[in-house]
Order: structure tokens, then sequence, then C-alpha cells
């Protein structure tokens, strides 16, 4: 019996006969050029993923219109100067195997004003829940024009040979907006009862068969819960599907949310995988369609019983897709365990797309870089294999000999505690964050595979290092936690963060968190799953600083939920027996957990001079994982 026999049957959308149910879904990468076309690092990001056989690649939101642009670098469809590099893509893809469809969107009242030069446009004047902008009311000439532009972006991608284009009615972009009874509140032909919230829909449909013809495979997307009072719900998305699937859609792709919720679309490490199965199923009770499932996918064994149990007909894989690109291969042939994880971060994608880079991912190196580094993970072959060793087993670390062991050099690990994984390993203890443990894990399994000596429990010496002989000396020991002292206050703290998350001590209430970034905001949080009261002290305004905005969500509503005391604008100056102070300001405390950021810890006291020496991760610079694990891997490929 092949393994997973739902994900690997054939589906039949539109004119289109699919290899299999595995999707990639649309996710935005910042690949294109400024003039909104198709690079040689938009291809090669797409190839690799045909050659790893997803079934359908569907990519991310296209505009057709200027007015629609959401970011400079946005991938365009409004313009015939976009065919030839469509094309390109839509060739390289069909070469190693795969199908690609064209994800079209117009942005409305998302849109990026400095990028379209002017205000942006929506079905009514709803203000933007993400900046507060009041977009214009979109008069009948405009809606119109936007129509005629869907009908010309379809031909563009028909032309350039695409295998079908699914029509973005989600998220809260213009096609959602007209479905949504929140922000559609017109009375006219284009809003008002779900019908006429539809016609926008229809008339898309329409231009699109009138520019393409009967055969062109045309479905969309929708968010069947907008997570709002007043917005789309699952019980009106059954009322609006079947409308859809008279007007011509031939498969319905079910997301959710909007701007203002958009961390229940791309949700993190905080909600479970699967969370919007249920709408995609109840999608299915309404409609004979396709119907495709999303929501923090990533374990085949769930994704098998989703499709057996009916709640979808095929699945489409978000960031997974960008944690390893052979997914599909890989389950299809009983590896699963060499999958590389998504532990929904959202450093390398969301993050970085919001802020204008391009698409990378945390545990992958390798994706977004795939035309610079197109020999990875083996290559380039080391043209004389050394003696490497690392010292550290973090995330720096573990990348580093897994990479230099993948070119053909000989790697030792060494790692002072018992267990590889180091701060990432602390950084998965608060609430929430096992999955973090999934990267780890997979990490071992490499080094084992690749014949990694591993030595835990061991100190890096100046003797032991000599008597190694490494001819290659890495070292990624990682940091420490910053004193009291280092940040300029008296006294001295009970336990550091890092400590409290690994030993789980007993402590005194109430306790007192000092520093409320990451650390200190996630630290109070598993104190108060503990059942402690916590007082959480902070210098800046805000909390959770540096925790991507989805995560940050959750966690902020965690900590008010359990009772967390916040002080912000509150710069400790002295921790004295029972008390912290803040210049006037007293608070009473049993215990009192310092979390001030962290340091560069000690490297060697001295460093071997008769071999080639590198300091990475934070080591070098205290920062994040994905920082560490990329300085991993470019130190690795350049050994």
């Amino acid at each position: 019996m092949a393994a997973y026999p739902h994900l690997f049957a054939s589906l039949s959308l539109g004119s289109l006969q699919l290899p299999n149910r595995v999707f990639v879904a649309p996710m935005a990468t910042n690949l294109a050029d400024t003039q909104h076309c198709v690079t040689d690092q938009l291809v090669e990001y797409w190839v690799a993923r045909a050659r790893g056989g997803f079934g359908l690649l569907i990519t991310e939101h296209a505009a057709v219109h200027r007015t629609g642009l959401t970011s400079p670098r946005m991938l365009g469809v409004f313009d015939d100067a976009h065919i030839p590099g469509l094309q390109r893509l839509a060739q390289a893809v069909h070469q190693v195997g795969g199908l690609i469809a064209v994800q079209l969107q117009h942005g409305g009242r998302q849109a990026s004003e400095e990028c379209i030069g002017g205000v942006c446009f929506s079905p009514s004047a709803i203000p933007s829940g993400r900046d507060r902008r009041t977009p214009r009311e979109l008069d009948d000439d405009r809606i119109w024009e936007i129509v005629t532009a869907f009908g010309d972006a379809a031909a563009r991608c028909q032309e350039a040979g695409m295998d079908g284009v699914e029509i973005h009615m989600a998220h809260g972009y213009l096609g959602c907006s007209f479905l949504s009874p929140l922000l559609n509140q017109r009375d006219d032909i284009w809003g008002g009862d779900t019908e006429r919230r539809t016609r926008f829909a229809r008339e898309v449909m329409q231009a699109i068969r009138t520019a393409c013809g009967p055969d062109f495979t045309v479905w969309c997307r929708v968010s069947a819960d907008e997570f709002l009072e007043g917005g789309m719900t699952l019980d009106e998305m059954k009322r609006v599907v079947p409308l859809l699937e008279r007007h011509g859609y031939q498969a319905i792709h079910v997301s959710a949310a909007i701007g203002e919720t958009a961390y229940y679309a791309s949700a993190p490490y905080y909600v479970e995988q699967g969370h919007l199965l249920p709408l995609s199923e109840g999608v299915k009770q309404v409609t004979d369609l396709p119907v495709i499932g999303v929501g923090n996918l990533h374990d085949p064994e769930v994704l098998e019983r989703a499709l057996a149990d009916g709640l979808c007909d095929a699945v489409a894989l978000g960031r997974q897709a960008l944690a390893d690109a052979d997914w599909p291969r890989k389950a299809r042939s009983g590896q699963v365990r060499s999958i590389i994880p998504c532990t929904y971060c959202g450093l390398g994608c969301g993050e970085r797309s919001f802020s204008g880079g391009s698409v990378r991912c945390t545990n992958n190196p390798w994706t977004g870089l795939e035309s610079a580094w197109p020999d990875w993970p083996d290559g380039p072959p080391a043209a004389v294999p050394k003696r490497v060793l690392v010292v550290g087993g973090g995330p720096a670390g573990m990348q580093c000999a897994v990479t230099a062991a993948c070119r053909g050099h000989h790697v030792q690990l060494w790692e002072r505690d018992d267990r590889l994984g180091g701060a990432y390993y602390t950084a998965s203890l608060p609430p929430g964050k096992r999955i973090y443990q999934s990267l780890i894990a997979w990490y071992e399994r490499e080094l084992e595979r690749l014949g990694v000596q591993m030595r835990l429990g061991t100190e890096a010496t100046p003797e032991g290092i000599a008597e190694a002989a490494p001819e290659v000396l890495v070292l990624a020991p990682g940091a420490r936690s910053r004193t009291l002292a280092e940040a300029g206050i008296s006294g001295e703290a009970t336990w550091a963060a890092a400590d409290v998350l690994r030993l789980r001590p007993d402590l005194s209430e109430p306790v007192a968190v000092i520093g409320g970034d990451v650390s200190g905001a996630e630290t109070a949080h598993f104190l108060a799953e503990l059942g402690y009261d916590v007082v959480l002290l902070e210098k800046e305004a805000e909390i959770a600083r540096g925790v991507t905005p989805a995560a940050r969500h959750f966690l902020l509503a965690a900590l008010e939920e359990l009772g967390v005391v916040v002080h912000t604008l509150t710069t400790v100056t002295a921790v004295e027996p029972g008390l912290v102070r803040a210049g006037l300001q007293e608070f009473a405390c049993g215990s009192v957990v310092s979390a001030l950021g962290r340091v560069p810890g000690v490297v060697l006291p001295q460093q071997p001079r008769d071999c080639e020496v590198h300091v990475i991760g934070d080591a070098a610079r205290p920062w994040h994982a994905q920082a560490a694990i990329y300085a991993g891997a470019e130190l690795g490929r350049a050994i």
C-alpha cells in the first residue's frame, strides 16, 4: 500500500489533472523586481518546489492593476511587459514536471499608498485596521476598470502558459472586501444582500471567460471567517459558496481572516495544526467543488486523515513548503523524519515580507537563495576535506556542522550541555513553543546520518582542542544572560530567566521579572502558567519587543488572561530584600528574575594559532535563530 494514499491520489481541478493533492499555498516572496517582473530568484524558488513533487504551485498574489500593489517588489500581471517573465517561469516549472497557477489580486484597502501613489480603494470607506487609513469608496467606473483588469491579467497568464489562476478573495484585499458584510456596506448592485456582494466575483469570472475562453482553469480563495463582529462567518460563507459555484468558480480555497485579524491566517506556534480545517469542512457541506484546506499544516499523518475524513479535497502547505521544498517527495517515499520542520516562528517569511525583505526560512537557509546556492546542500564539494571542530551545539553550530559534513569535511561537534540546542532549546520551553524541539531533533538525525562525531557534556579547553588538532575551529558557544550590574542595577536577582525555564525552581511570590522583551515576556507567561503571581517590569513603552506580530498578539492575550501585572516605562534601579526599586517606585516581591538580554559568552581564554578560527552565532552577536542558522550555513559553505 502506498504511503498516504489520499494525499497522493490524483485530483481533477477544472481542466487540470493534478498528480496529487498537496499544493503550495500562495505566499508573498518579494522575489520579483521593482518593475514587478519575474526574476531568476523567483524562477529557481518555484522550480525547487516543482522538483519536490507538489501537485500544484500557486504563486504569491500578483497585482492585476497598479492601484492594487501592496509592496515595491510584488509580482505583477497588469502590463504586457510581465508576460515574458511569467512565460519563463511557467516553462521552467513545466520542464521539471510541475504545474503552476498565478493568484490574481487587487490590494484594495490594504494596497500600499506609497506604491500606488495615492489613496487606496475599497467597496466602502471602512478604515483599515493595520494603520487606520480610510480608503476611498469605489465608483462604478473604477469597479468596471478593475473587473476588466482581472480578465486582462488572466489572459496574460494564459498567454504565458500558466495552468490556471486563483482569484484572491480572502485576507481583506479587494475581492474579500466585496464579499464581506463588514467591509462592503453598499446598497447598490455591488453590495447589500449576499447575492449582490458576490456581484464583483461574478463579473470577474465573466471577464476572465470572455478573455480566456471556457477551458482555462479558474478558482478562488476566500476567508470563511473574518473573526470580527459584523464580518464574514462560516454560516454566511455557506451562503456565498453556492453562488460562487454558480458563477463558474471551479474550486474553493478556504482560508480565514482580514488584515486586522491576520494572525489567524498565518498563525504562529501558539495555534494548533489544522486550526482552519473546520472551515473547509463546513464549506464542503454546501458544494461539490474541490475544497482546498490550509492552516499550519505540516504533519503528513494529519493531512492524510483530513482528506480521509472529508474535511477537504486537497491541502495547501504554506510555511512548511518554505521549510522544505521536498516535502511531498520525502513524505511519499517514507522519509518523513528527514523533512525539515516548520516551527511557525514567522521570522523568515511574514516578518521579512512585512519589512520589505525577500522570503527566507529560519529553519532552511536555502529558501530564497535557490539561484545563489544551486548546489545546496552538498556543494560546493570540499576540494580537500578538512578536520573541522565545531564548539557549541546551538543553531549556528549545528547548521555549520551539517553543512560542512554534507560537503565532505570530517566534522566533530562538542557541546558543554548534555543535550543539543543551546539557547534554542531554552526558547522551546515557554508555553506553546515545544514545536521548536522538532528542529533540534531534525538536526540530531542529520548529524548522525552524516557521521558527525558528537560529544555532549564536553567543555572545550585549549588542551582538548590541541589534542583534537582541528584544521578549522568554529567557536559557537552562544551567549550568556546579562547581569543586573551590566544593566546598571544594584543588587542581585534570584534567577536568570534562562535558568528559570530550564530548572523550574521553587520561587517566592510575587515573582518580579525585570525586562519585558522576548525572554522576559515569555518567562512571565511560563511562570503564570505554573500558577505564580507575576509582575513584569519593562523600561520601554511596550513589552514583547522582538516577538513577531502574530505571536505577540497571542502572547499578550495570554499574559492578560493569566493576570500578569505589567508596568512599562519602569526603569529598575535596585533590587533589595523583598522589593524592587524603580526610581521612587517600589514593588514588593518574593523572587526576582532577570531578563535583561544576552551578551556574547566567553569563547576561549586563548585561541589556538595553528588552525583557522571562526566565531559565529550568538558568540559573535546575540540575535535570533535565523541569523545564527544563516551564519552557520554560510561558514559551512565557505570552509
